[in-house]
Parts: C-alpha cells; structure tokens; sequence
C-alpha cells in the first residue's frame, strides 16, 4: 500500500493530540519523529525515545500501540534532507 508523505510537525502534532486523550498520559511526551532508511516495505520513520517516568512511559506507549500502527501503515515522512 503507498503511504502519504506527510510533514515530521503533522505527524508530531498527530501523536501529541493522541496522547492528550489517554488518560494518564499528560506526562508523557514522545520526541520527535526521525526520518530512517526505508529497507523494506515498512514505514520510513521512528520515534527515537520518550520523556517522562519510566513505568509511565511504558504503560502509554502501550495504549498508543495500535494508534501508532495506523500512523506507520498510513504516513511516511519526507526523505533526510529534503524540504519539508
């Protein structure tokens, strides 16, 4: 399936939105979206690491995990160095 190219802000501010909804979660924030190489047919960003308490963290990242699933299946972000 192609994914749309969506900017890394728009992607970022998809995530943010969502964790404001999971209750528990105002604590939590995800760092910013990186751009990786894209080797096989999966999505060409990652989320390189989180901000808050350790056990928290872990317990949103889990309730965000099919959210985040749709957000791979459905987005890319444009290629390292390229103008957004």
């Amino acid at each position: 399936m192609e994914r749309a190219v969506v900017s890394r802000k728009t992607l970022d501010a998809l995530i943010r939105a969502k964790l404001a909804t999971v209750d528990g979660c105002s604590a939590v924030e995800a760092l910013p979206v990186t751009w990786h190489e894209n080797a096989t047919a999966r999505c060409n960003w990652v989320i390189p690491g989180w901000v808050g308490e350790s056990a928290l963290v872990l317990q949103c990242r889990e309730r965000l995990e099919h959210y985040l699933a749709f957000l791979q299946d459905q987005f890319d972000i444009p290629a390292q160095g390229s103008a957004e």
